[in-house]
């Protein structure tokens, strides 16, 4: 999330957050996303998961600890140790709180909604409760600790008491945004969205890039921020379909909203996300687990093996923020893959006045991939994976029978004996484990690649087939027009 309509007051508290250590941009946007958005399909989201987070360790503090201090342990402790007294805690298993561990995540209940949270996600809202203490120059710390203290007292948690702390928390940062947040409430990005796209039952792809284009867009200067929140938007609607949304006037953005009805679907609870369909006080369906909660192929980021180039995981990264309804608006994604670099470096050249493609030319797109190099760069990396896959069976895979698996051992053997980077200069036994630990995220990386290869050629079918290289020429003037308008016109005026 951009920082562009933030006060300076806000973009300095919100900086403040990540001083302690290096972050990584995708985790520092979901903060910004829980502060401005929250979760859909409702913003208040993030708040209810907060107050059953510390609910909830409270409910598992060690023997002999002082409860005063219960409510500071969602501060002091590490989302890895709160993980883990949440997945071995003798805590509560039902009742008005109760704590269900699973795996390396946790799934919390009260009153009738839940939350399924791992590492990533307690770790954002560590961040959201240090940053309701810091806001505005700590002027509101006492109110939010007196919060967290009433949440965090066993004697005093009933759901009125939960259900209050939670609009308490709800209204605060309702106050912070409207004061100092352009995207808050009425002037939000996912209003002018709603607004747009509430009335359309289907949007087409270029429903989404009118959204950019539109006189009235006052809220997204880039096409990936409205094609994100537009994906976002449908998200929320269709989520609210599946599980029998009613509603009247209320809008899903609005602090205190009355009727968010989550009903079950076919009378059943969802495993997952825990009982389905009260209306609370406040309005939440139950909070969903994050299917995304950590970066995508982080086990390919982080290994000490260099398998992929660093443009290769942008353009990876660029693919995964649109999919999967990527899926659905290949054209959009199309769009997003070819243009968005473009905006980017066009950004990056006003900011820093270095480029070594003047911006009159750059705004004509000429350095844009065309749809065609987008499909040919698909099918390349997923060549690529399915070779590095080749290589991991060839390292974990003894001789076989199997002429199939003899041939793919055959394949990764002469890719291993090919490569050259230094990474790879291990025993091979410390290489095989550095395969394993990545095999998850290669086979991830397979399907997603294969899955897009199949949009992109569904593209040029009928019904409604859409040739892929006319479509760029034709998509390239209504984006070089736009740049021209937003990048080439303002400096001329000053020029």
């Amino acid at each position: 999330m951009k920082l562009r309509y933030w006060s300076d007051v806000a973009q300095r508290e919100f900086a403040a957050l990540f001083e302690d250590r290096d972050y990584s941009r995708p985790f520092v946007d979901a903060v910004a996303d829980a502060i401005i958005r929250g979760w859909p399909p409702n913003r208040d989201k993030p708040l209810w998961a907060l107050a059953l987070l510390v609910a909830a360790l409270a409910a598992t503090r060690p023997e002999g600890r002082p409860d005063p201090a219960a409510s500071l342990d969602v501060l002091t402790l590490s989302p890895t140790e709160i993980l883990h007294r949440l997945l071995t805690a003798e805590g509560p298993r039902e009742g008005a709180l109760a704590i269900h561990p699973g795996g390396t995540k946790v799934r919390l209940v009260a009153y009738e909604a839940s939350l399924v949270a791992g590492r990533t996600r307690i770790a954002i809202l560590k961040k959201l409760v240090e940053f309701l203490i810091a806001a505005d120059g700590f002027a509101h710390a006492a109110e939010v600790m007196a919060i967290l203290d009433t949440l965090a007292d066993p004697a005093t948690f009933d759901e009125p008491a939960f259900r209050g702390a939670v609009r308490a928390l709800s209204r605060r940062l309702y106050d912070y945004r409207k004061a100092h947040i352009a995207e808050g409430h009425a002037t939000s990005g996912f209003e002018y969205v709603k607004r747009k796209l509430g009335h359309i039952r289907e949007p087409a792809d270029d429903d989404l890039l009118d959204l950019w284009r539109a006189e009235d867009n006052q809220h997204f200067v880039t096409y990936r921020m409205a094609l994100q929140t537009a994906f976002a938007f449908l998200s929320m609607r269709r989520e609210m379909e599946e599980r029998g949304h009613l509603a009247a006037s209320a809008s899903v953005d609005e602090p205190g909203v009355e009727r968010i009805l989550a009903a079950p679907v076919d009378g059943e609870d969802d495993a997952e996300d825990g009982p389905a369909g009260a209306v609370s006080a406040l309005g939440f369906a139950p909070v969903l687990a994050d299917a995304s909660e950590e970066t995508p192929f982080a086990g390919l980021k982080s290994s000490a093996l260099k398998t992929y180039t660093q443009a290769e995981f942008d353009f990876c990264d660029l693919v995964v923020s649109a999919w999967p309804h990527g899926e659905r608006y290949t054209l959009s994604l199309l769009r997003l893959l070819a243009f968005h670099p473009i905006q980017s470096g066009l950004s990056n050249s006003l900011r820093t006045g270095r480029s070594k493609v003047p911006l009159e030319t750059r705004v004509t797109c000429v350095e844009a991939m065309t749809y065609r190099d987008i499909d040919a760069r698909v099918a390349t990396l997923a060549e690529k994976t399915a070779g590095w896959l080749a290589v991991g069976v060839s390292l974990a895979t003894p001789d076989s029978q199997s002429e199939r698996v003899a041939a793919i051992r055959a394949q990764g053997v002469a890719i291993l004996s090919r490569t050259r980077s230094k990474s790879f200069d291990v025993p091979r036994e410390a290489l095989a484990a550095r395969f394993a630990a990545m095999s998850e995220d290669l086979v991830a990386l397979a399907r997603l690649l294969g899955a897009v290869r199949g949009a992109i050629a569904k593209v040029e079918r009928p019904p409604d087939p859409h040739p892929l290289d006319p479509t760029f020429a034709d998509d390239r003037n209504v984006f070089a027009a736009e740049f021209a308008r937003r990048y080439l016109a303002g400096e001329r005026a000053h020029g």
